[in-house]
């Protein structure tokens, strides 16, 4: 909630029309879905629970402005995957790319879709799937834009205990692990998202979360959306059944409370944790287009401040949105010749998988020494989206938040494409530590894309 004065209170909001799509995007059981270097198998044995592909387009009371949300549960879309998507929707629906968020929600139990790994145990499957996701990316957006009608969308602020902060220290080894850190307190701001249509009916809810979806590791052989599945059961039978999009917020740093394991009984109940914040933060919001004001006194055994919902004088419509880049010094990344030289005598799977991934940033990274970067701000009303290209440390939403407490500030992972992490500056002293052993960008990076965000945010709210 918002409180520009200490007599109203009320939710960052927009008015405009708003489309809703949805689409199963499961992958055939049987296709190749080795992620996890610990993982002793290659290929999916079956389904957790379904897979979806979202799509949400926004647009201003005319339609004139428009910009559309892609979701989709994936653990991540390599560049030129991302790039062959986002043409096509780019140029089929006439967008600029400020215009179009790609999204993936990150759970690790769903396949990494490389064409590359065709001749592995089920890699047949992925080109077949990947050109079918592309076809469905294409029917989202337009049943999304078909639909989309007067409604308001509505931003809350709650709390969820699920994610723990990640940078951990093995006590028996002093080794920098991936796991609970109870010393270090984790962010746990949830963001919630309400759609209602000019009735006051529930279109859709959003769910923006930081926390990675890594419930299940590298022994669990099922294809799953991870905690994202119960969250959004859980929200959606509570809501009449309108559409659930959730939102992978600042989680490099962030995991799950029960984390890695092999039974889906751990993502479920992670889910279900979610779910339930989510469902206390929408009971707790106003009507769409309402406050709560202070009336004045009333005399009783003492002096009572009333309070009453009033309607507000107005709801913002403004859309609008930026797409900014910037130069990022690169970390250290060895050579092709040295990674492919390694790879060429490596055995251990859990070393192959991570000399393929070194392989991935050296081709993203180049041989300069700076990399491209870019993230794209989006303003809805008295609300802002901002979407990154990286696994970013939770700070980042964090100072964003601080720095604009009258709006709702969502943020994207990974989004529009997938350039590792940017871990916090405190993070480079740990030099083991997973995330800056495996990040492309340098020191400091992520308080400088934190700026650039702001700034962002500052323009769109005053142009």
């Amino acid at each position: 909630m918002s409180a520009k004065s200490n007599t109203v209170l009320k939710h960052p909001e927009f008015h405009g029309r708003i489309g809703v799509a949805r689409r199963v995007i499961t992958p055939p059981v049987g296709i190749y879905a080795r992620l996890w270097g610990s993982a002793t198998h290659d290929v999916a044995e079956g389904v957790h629970r379904p897979a979806y592909g979202s799509c949400l387009v926004f647009q201003d009371a005319n339609g004139a402005a428009e910009l559309v949300l892609v979701a989709l549960d994936a653990c991540i879309l390599v560049q030129e995957e991302v790039i062959k998507i986002r043409s096509a929707l780019l140029a089929q629906f006439e967008l600029e790319s400020y215009q179009l968020i790609l999204h993936p929600s990150h759970s690790h139990s769903m396949p990494s879709y490389v064409r590359k790994h065709a001749d592995r145990p089920g890699g047949h499957m992925i080109e077949p799937y990947l050109d079918t996701l592309l076809a469905t990316c294409r029917e989202l957006v337009s049943e999304a834009r078909a639909n989309a009608a007067d409604a308001t969308l509505s931003w809350a602020y709650g709390r969820c205990a699920l994610a723990f902060n990640r940078d951990s220290i093995d006590p028996a080894t002093g080794r920098e692990v991936c796991g609970l850190n109870l010393r270090e307190r984790a962010d746990d701001t949830l963001l919630v998202g309400r759609i209602t249509d000019s009735a006051g009916k529930v279109r859709a809810t959003i769910v923006n979360y930081a926390c990675h979806p890594v419930s299940l590791g590298g022994a669990n052989r099922l294809i799953s959306p991870d905690y994202v599945g119960a969250m959004r059961e859980v929200v959606e039978k509570d809501t009449g059944g309108a559409v659930c999009v959730f939102l992978h917020g600042a989680s490099g740093d962030l995991t799950p409370r029960r984390s890695y394991e092999s039974k889906v009984e751990a993502a479920d109940q992670n889910g279900r944790e979610l779910g339930f914040a989510a469902l206390c933060t929408l009971t707790s919001m106003f009507p769409p287009g309402q406050q709560l004001e202070y009336q004045g006194i009333e005399e009783s055994g003492t002096a009572l401040g009333v309070w009453r919902l009033t309607p507000k004088p107005s709801v913002s419509s403004e859309l609008s949105a930026q797409m900014l880049s910037t130069k990022l010094p690169l970390k250290g990344v060895p050579s092709r010749a040295e990674i492919e030289k390694q790879l060429a005598t490596a055995t251990e799977r859990y070393e192959i998988e991570r000399l393929e991934r070194t392989l991935s940033r050296r081709e993203l990274a180049g041989d300069g020494t700076e990399g491209e970067f870019y993230l794209t701000v989006w303003r809805l009303g008295d609300s802002f989206m901002v979407a990154v290209p990286t696994e970013l440390y939770s700070q980042l939403q964090i100072d964003l938040r601080e720095k604009f407490p009258d709006a709702a500030v969502a943020v994207l992972n990974l989004a529009n494409g997938t350039f590792m992490y940017l871990p916090k500056l405190a993070a480079y002293k740990r030099g083991d530590l997973y995330q800056v052993r495996v990040a492309l960008y340098g020191a400091g990076s992520l308080e400088h894309v934190t700026g650039l965000a702001a700034k962002a945010i500052q323009n769109l709210t005053h142009p």
